[in-house]
């Protein structure tokens, strides 16, 4: 079973690469990455990460940005630069989940907000959330990386030196900053109760119910596709209906907390 995010990509890219791997419901519809095509996702904003915004397997980088496919796609191209992930532990305003993202406390924000440019060496990337947005929506904050202006243009392939797998013996990596607490490879995946393919019913496919945390949406998709299972994620305000249900397989559903 794979372990670590790089054994997760892996995996994708090289067992049953069409199976669904991402299924996202949001109010513009219903995207589904396979796991051939979230794979490529990430290695392009891995290299985006890379090349646009010089990030290194030292790099602390927020995710200042919702429970979302791409949001997704981001942290584990974070860590397959070796970087991590930074999360804020605060609640949004109204009571909401955070979008995550302790801005002072990284040096490169990625973003879906509106805000105030960054003072240097700190960087910025805004990042558009409309599954076919080809640009940020409204002017972008000086020094700033239009995400989803660039992102199409870096390859599909990552040649950078990927978080390696760890043995039993090695120092496990930490993925998550959440709150000021290290979170590593190991402890991030959660007991979810979600149970393991056996090879006749397959594998899991589990709906995770908007107004998810950004840390247990990152924990319950490492668990589900360390399972070779299938995640869907819907987007606060689009109703999970018994046709959803139904028309996704869905096999588990997991609340909030």
């Amino acid at each position: 079973m794979p372990r670590t995010p790089a054994e997760v990509l892996t995996r994708m890219r090289s067992v049953s690469t069409s199976s669904p791997r991402l299924v996202w419901h949001g109010a513009d519809g219903r995207i589904e990455l396979s796991g051939r095509v979230f794979d490529n996702w990430v290695a392009k904003s891995a290299n985006l990460l890379v090349d646009e915004l010089d990030a290194t397997a030292s790099t602390r980088i927020s995710l200042d940005l919702p429970p979302h496919w791409k949001t997704l796609a981001l942290a584990f191209a974070c860590w397959q630069v070796g970087a991590v992930v930074v999360l804020d532990a605060g609640e949004a305003p109204g009571g909401g989940p955070a979008t995550g993202g302790d801005t002072d406390d990284a040096d490169i924000v990625l973003t879906s907000r509106e805000r105030s440019p960054l003072d240097p060496p700190r960087l910025l990337a805004c990042v558009a959330l409309g599954s076919l947005a080809l640009r940020w929506d409204g002017p972008l904050p000086r020094g700033a990386v239009d995400y989803a202006a660039e992102v199409r243009s870096h390859g599909d392939v990552f040649f950078g030196d990927p978080l390696s797998p760890q043995d039993d013996d090695a120092v496990d990596p930490v993925l998550v900053v959440h709150g000021g607490r290290a979170i590593t490879a190991r402890e991030l995946p959660a007991p979810l109760g979600i149970p393991a393919a056996d090879g006749s019913a397959g594998p899991a496919t589990v709906l995770l119910e908007a107004g998810t945390d950004p840390l247990r949406t990152l924990a319950v998709a490492l668990t589900v596709w360390q399972e070779e299972g299938t995640l869907v994620l819907v987007e606060d305000g689009v109703p999970v209906t018994d046709r959803m249900l139904a028309g996704e397989r869905v096999t588990d559903r997991l609340g909030p907390s």
